[in-house]
């Protein structure tokens, strides 16, 4: 018997020697799953070891399940200094899926692991993606810095020979690459460096107008606006469009700088004389006559631009010219418009507020487009019909939205089944389920989509379900799986078949979540579970994982409901062997065990994790506070509790804010949180837990 017990910490790592052990005579065994498992479990005992990530890696990649080769892999190159190249391909990966703060991460370990070696040619292909995911990251300084090493190597290649490879890599499109690198030094604040690049590029990939745009930048920068005006000249006498609106917006701060504000509208104007078909000078040039209330010039000018290359400020500002007018005819057209080349609405509203809210706006628009169908029953197109339910759903004026659905399916009837989904998913969102049950009932009456489509019979067992109809919502969710399975067990070489095959499992969790709903948790173990049997080792989709991670976190909280603890941590521990960095698998089960007083210093670990990817989360934020709490680290926890009740005043979270006021011999603050706690918890019908907290009340003097 040791002469001391151990230490947490040093209870993990024995736990985590054991795991290790036991993977490895799995793996022996070539029982592979079985080893990765342990493995994975083994590193969440003992996160720092390099050893036991090492042996993850190699075995995802056996098993084929290559997105959890990456996730692992990341956790190798945390922990250890890794192999440059490795480093890089995952910096690759990661600038592919648009994580440039990882991906960045990653390629600073690879040049600091070439800090000592004498630089070749990628290395001067490592240092120019360094400097351009600087710069998409608004680190100027340090892009300077990288691509001044570029620019040094290219200027004395007898140092660091570049062969052809490298220099493609490099620049493949040279224009581009100098314009990103002159503009890293000007926003670094070194504008003669800035003005050389863009001068180099020019040599490389001549185009004087976009030179003259750059100089012009840099004039500007450097205080010099007179000749800013001047030099953009150049970029207007090409009748170039690539900078979009930059250069107009450019010319607007130089006469500003000026003092000349006034020239602008008719500088622009004669620019556009001479430059009839530029987009963007047209686009910036209406914004200008609507800042000035130019109205009609403006409003020519965006239904031209709307027929040509139609874009959000421009029905943006349509609708605000026509409603400050009542020109409720001119609205119906332009929000017609607007749907049909968006899809929606919503861009088109001012900011921090809905179209929907202006009542004269909704009724008048619907008046209007009443009057163009008695003049002619034909003559309001489908694009309007729809946009007037849009609006009138989003006022809740649900009359109004069914009377121009309808009129919306009698215009198009092919489009029926796209104005169905619309309005049910509408309905549902605004928790208006007895109307969506009718909706998605009649898509299935009408036939607006194939007989062996399950779509209508899954939207309509989730609102039967919301509405309260639990057995009709069964019926329905059932029919839906039947359809489903049935479109997913087609040829093998049908494209539509593979797609059905990774939709099954959400069209199957629908029975599940049903019963999961209606507080019918044996049966919805039961069904959860058979999905996890179907589907569980299936690797071949992200949808299909995404399904089965969700399907063992609400195996977990089901589990914790019925008070079956062992259970609950087991389904959280499957998610995080397969996402290690998930939020809330992290966060619930820290929380769990700081409920239970056990692995406190891991509970701590992974609730800190979670709250690195979620700061603003209220229960994370809770889960922090009350495992420091329950580490009798009161005044640390305090700050958290304080910090998540003020977020969301959750019972959970105000109760335990009481507790640790209590500890913090603050009697009156715990009596004034306990209070709210047992109001929230009756509110909640938790009768049991409001009489609890009640019982804690009486026990402080």
């Amino acid at each position: 018997m040791p002469a001391k017990p151990r230490s947490e910490a040093e209870q993990d790592r024995v736990e985590a020697l054991a795991m290790f052990s036991a993977a490895r005579i799995r793996e022996n065994r070539q029982d592979y799953a079985g080893a990765l498992r342990l493995y994975q479990r083994a590193l969440r005992c003992d996160p720092q070891s390099a050893t036991i990530a090492r042996a993850i890696v190699p075995l995802a990649v056996r098993l084929a399940r290559h997105a959890e080769v990456v996730r692992y892999a990341l956790k190798v190159v945390e922990i250890q200094e890794a192999d440059p190249q490795l480093l890089k391909r995952l910096a690759v990966y990661m600038t592919e899926i648009g994580d440039y703060p990882k991906a960045l991460a990653l390629y600073e370990k690879s040049a600091a692991a070439r800090k000592e070696a004498k630089p070749a040619a990628d290395d001067v292909v490592l240092w120019m993606e360094l400097g351009r995911l600087d710069y998409l990251t608004e680190q100027y300084a340090k892009a300077a810095g990288h691509f001044e090493r570029v620019l040094d190597a290219l200027e004395h290649p007898d140092r660091i020979p570049l062969d052809g490879a490298a220099k493609k890599a490099l620049f493949s499109e040279p224009g581009p690459a100098y314009a990103m690198m002159g503009d890293a030094f000007l926003l670094a604040g070194q504008p003669q460096k800035a003005v050389a690049v863009f001068e180099k590029g020019q040599k490389l990939a001549p185009n004087k107008g976009l030179l003259g745009y750059q100089l012009a930048k840099v004039d500007l920068k450097t205080g010099k606006p007179d000749k800013a005006v001047q030099d953009l000249q150049a970029y207007f006498d090409a009748r170039l469009a690539t900078e979009e609106a930059a250069p107009y917006q450019l010319l607007a701060d130089a006469l500003k700088a000026l003092k000349k504000e006034g020239e602008l509208v008719g500088r622009l104007e004669k620019l556009r004389t001479a430059d009839a078909d530029n987009v963007w000078l047209a686009y910036f040039l209406a914004e200008k006559y609507f800042e000035a209330q130019r109205l009609d010039e403006a409003e020519k000018l965006y239904r031209e631009l709307a027929a040509k290359r139609p874009a959000v400020i421009g029905y943006r500002n349509l609708v605000q010219i026509y409603r400050k007018g009542k020109r409720f005819g001119d609205l119906v057209k332009v929000l017609g418009d607007a749907v049909g080349k968006l899809g929606t609405l919503d861009p088109l509203s001012p900011k921090g507020k809905s179209l929907a809210d202006d009542g004269e706006l909704v009724r008048g628009v619907a008046e209007a487009a009443r009057k163009q169908l008695k003049a002619d029953p034909k003559g309001l197109a489908y694009q309007a019909r729809l946009a007037i339910g849009l609006l009138a759903a989003d006022a809740k004026q649900w009359d109004l939205a069914g009377e121009f659905f309808d009129l919306a399916i009698k215009a198009q009837p092919d489009q029926a089944a796209k104005v169905l989904l619309t309005w049910g998913l509408g309905l549902l969102l605004k928790e208006e389920n007895a109307r969506a049950v009718k909706v998605f009932q009649r898509g299935i009456d009408d036939k607006a989509l194939p007989a062996d489509d399950p779509t209508f019979p899954y939207y309509l067992a989730g609102a039967l379900e919301m509405a309260g109809q639990t057995e009709p919502a069964l019926a329905a969710a059932r029919k839906a799986a039947e359809l489903a399975k049935s479109r997913a067990s087609g040829p093998k070489s049908s494209g539509q078949t593979k797609e059905a095959k990774e939709e099954l499992p959400r069209y199957l969790s629908r029975v599940a979540w049903i019963l999961y709903h209606a507080k019918r948790y044996d049966e919805a173990i039961r069904a959860y579970k058979e999905l996890v049997a179907k589907f569980g080792r299936d690797y071949g989709s992200g949808e299909i994982r995404k399904v089965v991670r969700e399907t063992r976190l609400v195996l977990s909280n089901i589990a914790v409901l019925k008070s079956d603890l062992p259970s609950a941590e087991e389904w959280l521990e499957q998610v995080l062997d397969e996402f290690p960095d998930d939020a809330s698998a992290l966060n619930d089960l820290g929380y769990l065990w700081a409920d239970e007083g056990k692995h406190l210093e891991r509970a701590h670990r992974m609730i800190r994790r979670a709250i690195q990817h979620e700061p603003d989360n209220a229960a994370y934020r809770d889960s922090l506070g009350w495992v420091l709490f329950r580490q009798g680290k009161v005044g640390e926890a305090l700050p958290e509790l304080e910090k998540a009740a003020a977020m969301e005043p959750d019972p959970t979270v105000l109760e335990h804010l009481g507790d640790a006021y209590r500890a913090g011999a603050r009697a009156d603050k715990a009596k004034q949180a306990w209070r709210k706690a047992a109001e929230a918890y009756r509110k909640a019908h938790e009768e049991p837990k409001a009489k609890k907290v009640e019982e804690k009340i009486k026990s402080l003097p």
